[in-house]
This record gives structure tokens, C-alpha cells and sequence, in this order.
């Protein structure tokens, strides 16, 4: 009699759609959920249950079988058992779930090459198990392998698509690849998953990923050559860049905001007027300017300590 995942599947979703009268009205949904899991996980539709439960098991359901002692299809004589994997199931599962703890030691004692080494011994044992997929993802994240990280978390939620700590590697991953747009979305997985269980951490996940797509997207939308102004506006010191107001001579002066303000504040307050011209370097600046010595190397004047704290009164730091 035949008993492959895919047809004990069939028999589950069978029994819990004629279940659905038997529970209370507010977790009608909750099972029909699950229905649907179980049915997408094995490739199932569910309105086929009855026939597939009819073919592998004569027709009898999951309480038949239950009742008469054969909750599970024997196999033939000539059917073939499998690897021994299979046919030491139980014990297999305990040697894989002991060298995940050890791999489990070994990371929390940051020995995260150990930890990899274990968790792939599980997985060699158990290569169907989602979480010794996303363990050894953190771990190879741990010490940079994010790469490695990314096939595993992949290879975790290929196994169990409900897996929110396999998408939340996953994004870890690609966020430190320079993928921050595929890192929102494995981190949204996770939110939709959890739903209202979802931790702070993983909001603040997902928000980090997506500042940086925001980033992203405005550096990309700035008109050519404005990115670098804006992060090469200002000189040293936080003021504006002097230099390049005056570069554009007078009529660059004239229609800068920046140096109109300026100009405003001092017509408003004779007396830091004067105090500016009476500077030594200031009154240098203007005989050079006068007779015909071109514009004066700002940088080296805001190596003075006083023409830098007039332009931090006039500017005004950024």
C-alpha cells in the first residue's frame, strides 16, 4: 500500500476539512489555514484529498486507520525501504538534533567555523531540516561568509516557507552584500509571517533596510553632479564653502541665499561691521581684491581663528 508524504498529506487535509463542524467558530479560520498550508506545502489541491486518500488508502480516512491499529500504510515485501537514514528514523533524528546543539555551543561560544562544521554534519543526516539550514546561515554570517549565508537562508525557506528565521538571515545576508532592497523584502517575509507576534527587533529590521532603499532611491533621483554638493557642500568645520560662492563671481555672490542672508545680518549690525573690517587679514583680503590680486585663498583665511568665528556669527554653522 502506498504511503508517500504527499498521500499521508491528503489524509491529514481530509481529516481536518471534515473537522471543521467538530471546533468552535472563532478557530474555524485558524484551520482553514492550516488546511491550506499543508495542502501548498505538498503540492496538493485540497478538493483532490478524497480522491488521493481513496487511491493510497481503499477509502479509509485517518480515524479508520487510527482505530484499527494501522495509523500508517505498511509497505509491500518488494517496495523498497529507502536509505538507513530512513529505516533509523528515530535515531537518525536524535544523532542530527545532538550535533545541532553542539553547533549551537559552539556559536554561542563564537567559535562560528566549529558551528558550521556540526550544523553540516546534522544536515548530512537530516538535509530536509530547515532550522540547521538557517543556524549554519547565522553562523557563516557571523564571520562574513554572507554569501554562504544567502544559499543557506534560501535552502531554509525553500523547506518551510513559513520559516521567518530563515527570511530574517536571509535579509541579515543581503543587507550586508549591499542588497538592501532584497533585504526589505526577506524582512517584510517576516513580518507577514509573524504578523502581530513580531518582535521590535524585526520592525527595526525591516525599517534599517528600508532607510537605506529610501537612501538609495533620492541619491539616484538628484540631477547629476548634486550628489557630490551635497555631501561636499560645506568646508571644514561645518561652514558654507566660500570658495565656491565666490567662484562664480558676483553675480554668483548676489544670488546666493546663503551670502544674502549674510549680508542682511551685518547691514543689521554696524558694529560686527566694523569689527570685520578692522580685522588685520580682512582689510588685507580687500587691497589685494582692490588692486587687481584675484580672489583671496579662503582656506588659508579660515585657518584664522577670528574670520572663522565672524563667518560662524554670519553663516552660521551647519
Amino acid at each position: 500500500m502506498p504511503g508517500s508524504n504527499k498521500e499521508i498529506a491528503a489524509l491529514i487535509v481530509q481529516f481536518l476539512s471534515t473537522s471543521t463542524k467538530d471546533v468552535q467558530e472563532e478557530y474555524v479560520d485558524s484551520l482553514n489555514v492550516a488546511i491550506d498550508c499543508i495542502a501548498e506545502a505538498f503540492e496538493i489541491e485540497r478538493e483532490d484529498s478524497n480522491e488521493i486518500v481513496s487511491k493510497a488508502y481503499n477509502g479509509r480516512g485517518l480515524v479508520d486507520l487510527v482505530k484499527s491499529g494501522a495509523s500508517e500504510p505498511t509497505l509491500s515485501s518488494s517496495e523498497p525501504t529507502g536509505n538507513n537514514t530512513d529505516a533509523h528514523a528515530p535515531e537518525v533524528a536524535e544523532r542530527a538534533e545532538n550535533l545541532k546543539l553542539e553547533g549551537n555551543k559552539a556559536f554561542a561560544a563564537k567559535d562560528f567555523e566549529g558551528a558550521v562544521k556540526k550544523y553540516t554534519e546534522a544536515i548530512e543526516l537530516m538535509p530536509n531540516n530547515a532550522v540547521f539550514y538557517g543556524n549554519r546561515a547565522a553562523a557563516y554570517s557571523s564571520f562574513k561568509k554572507f554569501e554562504e549565508a544567502v544559499r543557506d537562508a534560501e535552502s531554509a525557506v525553500r523547506i518551510n516557507p513559513s520559516y521567518s528565521r530563515g527570511y530574517s538571515r536571509l535579509g541579515l545576508a543581503k543587507y550586508a552584500l549591499g542588497k538592501p532592497e532584497e533585504a526589505m523584502e526577506a524582512y517584510k517575509k517576516v513580518l507577514d509571517i509573524e504578523g502581530d507576534n513580531a518582535t521590535e527587533a524585526m520592525k527595526r529590521d525591516y525599517e534599517s533596510a528600508k532607510k537605506k532603499v529610501e537612501e538609495s532611491l533620492n541619491l539616484e533621483a538628484l540631477p547629476k553632479g548634486e550628489e557630490q554638493q551635497t555631501s561636499e557642500g560645506s568646508s571644514a568645520g561645518g561652514f558654507p564653502d566660500l570658495s565656491s560662492m565666490l567662484g562664480g563671481g558676483l553675480g554668483g555672490l548676489l544670488n546666493n541665499p546663503q551670502v544674502m542672508q549674510a549680508a542682511q545680518k551685518m547691514m543689521q549690525n554696524p558694529s560686527a561691521m566694523q569689527e570685520m573690517m578692522n580685522n588685520p587679514a580682512i582689510k588685507q583680503m580687500a587691497q589685494n581684491f582692490a588692486s587687481g590680486g584675484g580672489t583671496p585663498n579662503l582656506g588659508d583665511m579660515m585657518k584664522d581663528p577670528n574670520i572663522k568665528d565672524m563667518a560662524g556669527k554670519f553663516f552660521g554653522q551647519k
